[in-house]
């Protein structure tokens, strides 16, 4: 195997130990960076590609330490994972998106009841 080859598999390695970590899915991972699906990082996760800088500053954004997954090396402060904490922030945005899921049902509900009376209206004043 070319020394290019091992450095993939260990980033790989890493890279899948931390997606286990913060975000339990490789599907998870994908949805938060805003990837279609999970297939989008399976090159990544196999060990068959390098992450460049477009992946790179999406991971960033949702928390995932790149030099970690890339070197080996833990950023300074950092005691490890922070999966605790990637998690009770996940579970806060599921539960706001289901409530605004659930606010605009009840609102396109009324829509519809407005709807209703405005034809009822219209009836009476053609």
């Amino acid at each position: 195997m070319a020394a290019r080859e091992v450095v993939y598999k260990e980033q790989a390695k890493r890279f899948r130990e931390v997606i286990r970590e913060q975000f339990g899915t490789q599907i998870a991972l994908a949805k938060a960076i805003g990837a279609k699906d999970g297939s989008y990082l399976t090159p990544y996760v196999n060990g068959r590609s390098m992450i460049g800088k477009i992946l790179r500053k999406k991971l960033e954004i949702v928390g995932i330490d790149v030099d970690y997954v890339i070197g080996g090396r833990r950023k300074e402060g950092d005691p490890g994972s922070c999966a605790e904490q990637n998690r009770e922030i996940y579970d806060l945005c599921t539960d706001k998106i289901l409530d605004i899921q659930k606010k605009l049902m009840e609102l396109s509900t009324d829509v519809l009841e407005i709807n209703k009376m405005i034809s009822t209206i219209k009836k009476c004043v053609d």
